[in-house]
């Protein structure tokens, strides 16, 4: 599992925006990037981990009615409201015993068993559909610590921005009426392949976690005047091969000096997966753009238009970059532009404290699992390396 750009999984389930410093540095190993310098959208922030199992959790496809305060709260009044009213200990255990004995299916008359049945989904989605849970149980746990409320519209909200995410462009998005949303939501989930129940998780979790974050955001007017060169001032755009190591460079550079065309040889040299889908073409950005590290924009603005680079360090790693063009800067003033920067910047700044955030309260919870087969998976993933998160508390 992984948070925000951190832990991008194979399935859709949305994510805060990556910057460009992020595209560099983790595009070999992650997949998925989008809206760019001050076109961030502000939907789900963290995680990805889909799980067909996220079905069996009934009311995490559904948004809190207007009674209930948060996710938790929801889930605790619909099981309320649903338990049986006079059943006695012994005759609730032995209703769940007769369910749970109960074939899901049958084919031919030949049953498939329910215990078998969830047995495989646990095994497979199990610990993805758990890693959910944690990360909207601490945000959730965090709001309540600070006295803070997250409402059923906090959460529509957040389905607003999610849904609406291809028409962001650095203005708010329309309230959506529930049927549209429900349009959107079935569409959403069918061309993704994530379920209403794990929508709905990450749904909560983001809205628990911009609660936090836009409390903490403040902007000034230094901090506008630089958004407004980052934004607005001359940019170049280039392309961009991530070597694999040094000795690359020999063969990169052979071809090159043969003549052969950058745009194609990214395909063969880059190991950046994010870059090398769009043929190596990164966001046009300015001379201090922060989200580009700044070695490379040293490099990127010394060049001439064609002309390609020396290898260049940065995050780790090695990167060729040739200059497409230079971009002049935009004939605009400071006063015509600021409220537009302010609310750009300010979704930009709330979406990489929802990463942080989200990334420090898993990092300091106190997790125990009590089923020992999803124990043992977290166990080896978190040895090998290919979960974030922390150790299991005394287990």
């Amino acid at each position: 599992m992984q948070l925000s750009g951190h832990l991008a999984s194979d399935r859709s389930v949305p994510g805060t925006s990556l910057a460009l410093r992020t595209r560099i540095r983790r595009g070999a190993r992650h997949g998925g990037w989008s809206h760019l310098h001050g076109r961030h959208h502000r939907g789900v922030g963290i995680g990805g981990a889909a799980a067909v199992l996220a079905a069996l959790l009934v009311t995490g496809c559904e948004r809190p009615n207007q009674s209930a305060t948060t996710v938790h709260d929801t889930v605790v009044q619909n099981y309320e409201h649903n338990r049986p009213a006079a059943a006695s200990q012994p005759a609730e255990a032995a209703n769940g015993a007769a369910r749970a004995g109960r074939p899901i299916a049958f084919v031919n008359d030949v049953p498939i068993e329910r215990a078998m049945f969830i047995q495989l989904l646990m095994e497979g989605r199990g610990l993805s559909l758990l890693q959910q849970l944690f990360l909207r149980e601490a945000a959730r746990q965090e709001t309540q610590r600070l006295g803070l409320t997250v409402t059923a519209e906090d959460i529509d909200h957040e389905y607003d921005l999610t849904l609406q995410a291809a028409q962001y462009d650095g203005k708010d998005v329309e309230k959506l009426t529930p049927a549209r949303r429900e349009q959107l939501i079935d569409d959403w989930t069918r061309t993704r392949g994530v379920t209403r129940p794990e929508l709905g998780i990450a749904m909560a979790r983001q809205a628990h976690l911009r609660k936090i974050a836009e409390k903490g955001v403040k902007i000034d007017d230094a901090m506008l005047q630089n958004e407004f060169k980052r934004v607005h001032g001359e940019k170049v755009e280039v392309r961009h091969i991530q070597l694999a190591s040094p000795r690359a460079w020999e063969d990169l550079k052979r071809r090159l000096d043969a003549g052969e065309n950058f745009m194609l040889l990214v395909h063969d040299f880059s190991q950046n997966a994010l870059s090398r889908d769009k043929n190596g073409l990164l966001p046009p950005f300015t001379a201090d753009d922060p989200t580009v590290p700044a070695e490379l924009a040293k490099a990127a603005f010394a060049l001439e238009p064609g002309q390609v680079s020396n290898p260049v360090e940065a995050e780790g790693s090695l990167h060729v970059l040739k200059l497409e063009r230079r971009i002049p800067a935009d004939d605009v003033t400071f006063d015509q532009v600021k409220e537009e920067l302010k609310y750009n910047l300010t979704a930009r700044l709330v979406a990489q404290e929802m990463e942080r955030l989200g990334g420090e309260l898993l990092m300091r919870a106190r997790l125990r699992i009590e089923d020992q087969m999803l124990r043992e998976q977290y166990k080896k993933q978190y040895v090998a390396g290919e979960i974030f998160g922390p150790a299991l508390s005394g287990q």
